[in-house]
């Protein structure tokens, strides 16, 4: 919600120097009349059991989303409005033909903006309140034993069960594995952000029919809210079919052959500062390596599961044959396929290095309700001999 709050005050600032209508008092008072009935909707959602109703739910995210947008195109429209004035203070635009000044105050922010930021703010609410995809990906490895030729692996990250999220959402995606007949199920970390909501989340966790279960792993999320807390949830449904993995590997007899699941660390301390430079993540990703993989055999066929995707290149060196990941999300916005936040090295898909292949899905919810071309995803993964 503080991020919320801060993009409303953002947003705010980028349209007063924009649009002139919100510089009286009405215009004021409407703008945060409205944001104080959205952020009321948001907070009664959390006074009871933090579960929107699906009206609710969408309300808030366009909110957030066309605030998103407002300071995008705000901020532009801002640095080309001094731009251009620097450029008519020098005699640049001194022989331009003449302009309808009413047609470009419309287009340089006054009534286009907020339009066009509610637009896309409930175009990207309604992609993010949508369900899941079910997303099917080949896989062709090399030496693949002939009995896992075919081997499905399921993968549900980034669920992020919370304000947006709920646990229902969580146990339909669970049965989208199940009914994919997947042979195994993996969560790729950052499962939670409301710990009130830890028990019916491991109650759709449990739902899991898949003939060996489910591997997850941890991801930055458990880490800011409350580690022990998803530690000892993870330790109380210990006998059901869901297992944790920290910096260790578990091995997998599927019809004669084995597979050697290998699931390491976030790479954040546990208490102190939080944030780490990236030389800093990278060492205690080696360090996770070292420990994660010690004692895999030389001719084993690896699985690896990580949250962050930068694990990948350790995960190769070390004969992973396919890493799966997430915590991209995928960028959450993507024209013609690509993404727009291009903030990591590996975003969204399916990646080669040398001998070894890294998948990073899209996730499978998400904290902030907006999206645009990056659905989310329920993964299906089939193994083949290349």
């Amino acid at each position: 919600m503080i991020l919320a709050i801060v993009l409303t005050t953002l947003a705010y600032a980028c349209l007063y120097g924009l649009w002139p209508a919100l510089r009286s008092r009405r215009g004021s008072a409407l703008f945060w009349g409205t944001a104080l009935f959205v952020f009321g909707v948001w907070m009664l959602a959390r006074w009871f059991d933090g579960r929107f109703s699906p009206p609710a739910g969408w309300l808030v995210s366009t909110w957030i989303g066309a605030s998103l947008v407002c300071v995008g195109l705000g901020v532009a429209l801002i640095l080309l409005r001094g731009v251009g004035g620097l450029a008519r203070r020098i005699g640049a635009l001194s022989s331009s033909p003449s302009v309808d000044e009413g047609r470009r105050r419309f287009l340089g922010g006054g009534l286009a903006l907020p339009g066009i930021a509610v637009s896309i703010g409930a175009g990207g609410a309604s992609g993010g309140a949508g369900e899941f995809s079910v997303r099917h990906v080949d896989v062709r490895i090399p030496d693949l034993p002939r009995a896992l030729h075919g081997f499905r692996v399921g993968q549900i990250t980034d669920v992020h069960i919370g304000d947006f999220i709920q646990p229902e959402y969580l146990a339909r995606a669970v049965d989208a594995m199940n009914q994919a007949n997947v042979h195994l199920q993996v969560m790729t970390g950052d499962l939670i952000d409301d710990l009130r909501l830890l028990e019916p989340t491991f109650e759709a966790l449990a739902r899991c029919r898949a003939p060996h279960g489910m591997l997850a792993v941890l991801g930055n999320h458990e880490k800011f809210r409350d580690l022990d807390a998803v530690l000892a949830a993870y330790d109380r449904h210990q006998s059901g079919p869901v297992r944790l993995l920290v910096d260790e590997s578990t091995l997998i007899q599927h019809d004669g052959a084995a597979l050697r699941v290998v699931g390491v660390d976030y790479p954040m301390r546990r208490s102190g500062p939080r944030a780490t430079r990236r030389e800093q993540r990278l060492a205690m990703m080696q360090a996770s390596a070292e420990t994660a993989f010690r004692g895999v055999g030389p001719h084993e066929t690896l699985l690896c599961l990580s949250h962050h995707p930068d694990f990948f290149r350790f995960a190769e060196e070390r004969g992973a044959a396919l890493t799966l990941a997430g915590h991209t999300h995928g960028g959450q916005v993507a024209f013609l396929g690509r993404s727009l936040l291009q903030t990591y090295e590996h975003m969204f898909g399916l990646y080669e290095r040398n001998r070894g292949q890294l998948y990073v899905s899209g996730g499978t919810g998400h904290w902030l309700p907006f999206r645009v071309g990056v659905p989310t995803e329920v993964t299906i993964l089939t193994l083949h001999t290349a």
